[in-house]
């Protein structure tokens, strides 16, 4: 008696607790959040600037697969944000003003899980691919910027998710981007350099279309 209660109870279970299966499989993600660029130092021909962003928007999709505790994505993002100041020749511009920092990116991402497939899930991981910065400053005095450079980038990623049901997971991420060595040319011919660092943090929502069928 005791052993069909047992199976009963374990049937009754299995039948109420979806099949997640992660592993060997596929999956899409869309990301989108708020972005906080750090200030940008334009350095070149013995002047310097500063360019000051608020906060702004970051998005992006990524197609990856699931190899159990391990990940890899191909992803692609965006981010913008619009200037608060810029400051040239120690003197600072605020107001209704237009530019500010973007950045247009392609990256390869390998990522750590750690937790339960049908459960609350953690991950860290990090990524290297392109990245296309751009930067728009304009002042009364100073030579103007409103130009781009594609470099090596790179990236840190960590954050949580949780199955909303057997094929979709809700997750919140943040995300450390950087481009170095950004060479831009102002309005007045002048090589110029700065980078690109941004903080995002973002809501994802991801596909999985399954892998293997659980074991019975």
């Amino acid at each position: 008696m005791k052993k069909l209660i047992l199976l009963s109870t374990a049937a009754a279970v299995s039948l109420a607790t979806p099949a997640i299966a992660r592993e060997k499989a596929w999956y899409i993600e869309a990301d989108a959040g708020a972005v906080a660029f750090e200030n940008s130092e334009i350095t070149g021909a013995g002047t310097g600037s500063t360019l000051n962003t608020e906060t702004g928007y970051d998005f992006g999709g990524i197609v990856g697969y699931d190899f159990g505790m391990f990940r890899l994505e191909a992803e692609a993002s965006y981010r913008r944000a619009h200037v608060q100041d810029y400051t040239v020749l120690g003197t600072q511009f605020t107001g209704n003003m237009p530019g500010g920092s973007s950045a247009l990116s392609g990256m390869v991402n390998g990522m750590f899980d750690f937790g339960p497939d049908d459960g609350l899930q953690a991950f860290v991981g990090g990524g290297v691919g392109v990245g296309r910065g751009k930067v728009q400053a304009f002042a009364p005095i100073g030579a103007n910027i409103n130009d781009s450079d594609t470099r090596f980038a790179y990236q840190a990623l960590a954050g949580i998710r949780y199955p909303l049901n057997e094929s979709v997971d809700f997750g919140l991420k943040y995300r450390f981007f950087n481009i170095d060595n950004l060479s831009l040319i102002d309005a007045a011919g002048t090589p110029v350099e700065t980078r690109l660092r941004s903080h995002s943090l973002l809501a994802t929502l991801a596909y999985n279309f399954g892998g293997a069928p659980a074991p019975v």
